[in-house]
């Protein structure tokens, strides 16, 4: 009897290198699957204190990834009254932030079965001009 096997895919790792961190303050990341819109849920979030962060083991496919650095240290993304954030925000593609949050395909990556190294460069808030 002869048994056809199919080689299962192999699943790299995704390192992350972020730019302009600020001394303080944990980064939160969130990685998602690229569909038409943004998913509600994430498919990996943590927290990390490192300049570079590693997702292991991450199957091939498409994907984005939203991160922001804590700097007041209570475990969420601050927003204006407007929705604007508040503390440093980045994300896959370093898309331009001037018309708010990006567009999923203005994010998106593709992961391969090798490593996928990035670099998200973070976004500081607009400081409020002083009269």
């Amino acid at each position: 009897m002869l048994l056809l096997s199919c080689p299962l895919a192999q699943a790299g790792d995704i390192l992350v290198k972020v730019e302009g961190s600020h001394a303080s303050g944990d980064l939160y990341l969130a990685l998602v699957a690229v569909e038409p819109h943004w998913p509600e849920q994430p498919l990996l979030q943590l927290r990390s204190s490192a300049a570079v962060v590693r997702l292991v083991d991450i199957a091939p496919g498409r994907y984005a990834i939203q991160l922001f650095q804590d700097s007041n240290g209570n475990g969420r993304l601050d927003h204006s009254r407007r929705g604007i954030p508040l503390e440093p925000v980045g994300f896959s593609g370093n898309p331009p932030l001037v018309n708010g949050k990006p567009a999923p395909l203005d994010c998106l990556f593709e992961h391969g079965e090798a490593d996928t190294q990035l670099s998200i460069r973070l976004h500081s808030p607009k400081a409020k001009a002083k009269p």
